[in-house]
């Protein structure tokens, strides 16, 4: 392991911290009243050009993902059967119907009780109850069909 003391020597490339960087007195004390506005304005530009370094290195990552993902899909899209991309478009356009049929049969047979104890609770979460209700409906769904799979 290394010590703190270690950790900050290393920072520096003679080993040593320059000449006339610390003052003599208690740690933190600074001579010059002035120095300590200067670092504080120093630091806080180093703080944000790392910032925008880091914003920009972000955004090219996210760039290149994009077009990677673009691509790979492009090449699959290629390489795919016509076939089998039609099968695939009809089967999502199939599943998306069967869901929208399920949602529409869920929120007619569903107790307006649940119903409002659904809009409740929805209400309560904020922004967050799309996803929420989606999922209780989904569930919904999943034990109306258990219940009338039972009762056959």
């Amino acid at each position: 392991m290394t010590s703190q003391h270690d950790d900050n020597e290393s920072s520096f490339p003679s080993g040593e911290p320059p000449e006339g960087e610390y003052a003599q007195g208690e740690p933190g004390q600074v001579d010059d009243p002035g120095a300590g506005a200067d670092s504080k304005s120093t630091a806080k530009e180093k703080a944000a050009a790392v910032k925008e370094h880091t914003i920009a290195r972000a955004k090219q990552a996210t760039t290149q993902v994009r077009e990677k993902v673009g691509h790979t899909a492009e090449l699959a899209k290629s390489k795919t059967p016509e076939p089998i991309l039609h099968t695939a478009t009809q089967t999502a356009a199939h599943v998306r119907d069967t869901a929208s049929r399920a949602t529409h049969l869920a929120a007619d047979k569903t107790p307006d009780a649940v119903r409002e104890k659904a809009a409740r609770a929805a209400h309560a979460t904020g922004s967050k109850w799309t996803p929420l209700l989606a999922a209780g409906i989904a569930l919904l769904v999943f034990l109306l069909m258990r219940h009338s799979r039972r009762n056959r």
